[in-house]
């Protein structure tokens, strides 16, 4: 289990402050922590590939790496952008994907969520997407690497996390943790 506050925190302080994606039941913790920032700081998108268009623009505008969160399911709305605009051999756009794992191998799930699960490593792997799973706090320490990757190589990179992995420890003013 990975609190979210934790989860926060450590985006934070590898200095990703900008949110963009599709809300997913997956990551519903996640969103709900969020969901208070102000506009400039968190956007959601009408679809993954308008996630990543948001994500690029931020960081072409600001050269910070944006977060961008979604379901799986979405990566084939986010697969032209990430290929054509983000990739390496392009204009080299770094970005950090959240993604729900929805159908995740060994878990129980609807059919189309199951075979969407199934490939997803494959299609992030084939996009040239470095990719981790959180799954514990101590996970954590791979997302701030990763990050780090990401930044030096100018490339996006991508978290999985499975249902039921993201937990809210207390209700706190996500707006007070990034004002400091």
């Amino acid at each position: 289990m990975i609190s979210v506050e934790k989860l926060v925190s450590k985006l934070k302080k590898n200095n990703l402050d900008f949110f963009t994606g599709v809300p997913d039941s997956v990551l519903k913790n996640f969103s709900l922590f969020i969901k208070s920032l102000k506009k400039n700081k968190h956007m959601i998108a009408a679809n993954e590939g308008g996630a990543i268009a948001l994500a690029i623009g931020y960081y072409l505008s600001t050269k910070k790496i944006a977060t961008v969160y979604m379901q799986n399911s979405g990566l084939s709305n986010a697969i032209n952008p990430l290929i054509s605009i983000a990739h390496k051999k392009v204009y080299s756009i770094p970005m950090l994907l959240i993604i729900g794992w929805r159908g995740a191998p060994g878990t129980s799930d609807e059919p189309q969520h199951k075979a969407k699960g199934a490939i997803t490593k494959k299609i992030l792997s084939l996009l040239g997407v470095k990719t981790i799973e959180l799954k514990k706090n101590e996970d954590l320490k791979k997302l701030e690497e990763i990050i780090k990757y990401s930044k030096k190589e100018k490339k996006p990179v991508a978290c999985l996390i499975r249902k039921n992995v993201l937990k809210i420890k207390k209700k706190i003013n996500f707006e007070s943790t990034y004002s400091k």
